[in-house]
C-alpha cells in the first residue's frame, strides 16, 4: 500500500507542478504546456437573442517547440465575430520555483474590437493555485493594424475550485473597452445609446478526462460591444495533447 500511496502522491504533485497551462473558455493560461506538446482544441459557441440565435465553431493547433515557449494558430471568437488568429507566449515564472505562474505574449487577430480592423494584442497572464483554489488574471492591451489608431484594454479573470485533479468548476470573466481612437465623435442628440465595452461572464466546469484530453463548458451572459442588448451565451471546448 505504501508504494501505491507514494505513486499517487508523486502523480498528483507532477500534475500540480505542471502549472496552469490550459486556457479556460475566456482566459489565457499563465503557464505553457511542456516542451514538445502539440495541443489541438476546438470550441463551439452559441448565443441567444430575443429575435434570433447564432452559433459558431473555432479550432486551434498549438506547439511547444522549446521549454517555456508555446505558439498556436487557429480562429478567435468574440462578440459574434471570428477570424484567423495567431498567438505566441513565453512563460517567465512557474509556481513550483517562484510561487507564481507568469507568462507574456502577443496575439494577432484579423478581427479586433472593430470587426473591420485587425488587431495586435500584448498579453500578460498570471495565476496561482492555493490548494483546491485556482486564480488566474490577464491584462491585455490591443491596437488596430488597419491604418486606424484605435486602442483597447481588456481584463480577463478566472476563479475556480478543484474538486480533484480531474474536475474543476469556477467563474470565468472577460471585459474589453476602447481606450483611444482617432476621430471618436459624440453621437447626435436623440441617437440611441450603445455600450462602448464588451462583457462576457459565467460559471464554467472542466473535466480532465485523461492526462491528455480535456472538456470544458460555460453557460453565462454576454453584453456585446456597440449594442444595447444582453444575451445568453453557451460554449463547449475540447482539447487533446500529443
Amino acid at each position: 500500500m505504501r508504494p501505491l500511496a507514494a505513486l499517487t502522491l508523486v502523480t498528483a504533485s507532477a500534475v500540480s507542478a505542471q502549472g496552469l497551462d490550459r486556457d479556460t473558455l475566456l482566459t489565457d493560461a499563465p503557464a505553457v504546456p511542456p516542451k514538445g506538446t502539440v495541443r489541438i482544441s476546438g470550441t463551439g459557441v452559441a448565443t441567444e437573442k430575443t429575435d434570433s440565435s447564432s452559433s459558431s465553431f473555432t479550432g486551434t493547433v498549438g506547439w511547444s517547440p522549446i521549454e517555456n515557449l508555446h505558439a498556436d494558430v487557429g480562429a478567435y471568437f468574440q462578440s459574434g465575430q471570428q477570424g484567423p488568429a495567431a498567438r505566441v507566449r513565453y512563460q517567465l515564472l512557474n509556481q513550483l520555483s517562484h510561487g507564481l505562474d507568469l507568462s507574456g505574449g502577443a496575439r494577432f487577430k484579423t478581427v479586433g474590437f472593430h470587426p473591420d480592423q485587425g488587431e495586435v494584442e500584448i498579453i500578460l497572464a498570471m495565476g496561482r493555485r492555493f490548494g483546491q483554489v485556482e486564480l488566474v488574471l490577464n491584462g491585455v492591451f490591443g491596437f488596430e493594424t488597419g491604418g486606424a489608431n484605435g486602442k483597447d484594454a481588456e481584463a480577463k479573470a478566472f476563479a475556480g475550485w478543484r474538486f480533484n485533479e480531474a474536475v474543476r468548476t469556477g467563474v470565468d470573466f472577460r471585459v474589453q473597452a476602447e481606450v483611444g481612437e482617432e476621430g471618436n465623435a459624440t453621437p447626435p442628440p436623440g441617437t440611441p445609446s450603445v455600450r462602448d465595452y464588451d462583457l462576457t461572464v459565467g460559471p464554467s466546469i472542466s473535466w480532465l478526462v485523461t492526462r491528455t484530453i480535456q472538456l470544458q463548458a460555460l453557460v453565462g451572459m454576454a453584453q456585446p460591444k456597440k449594442t444595447d442588448i444582453t444575451t445568453a451565451i453557451g460554449a463547449v471546448y475540447a482539447s487533446i495533447d500529443f
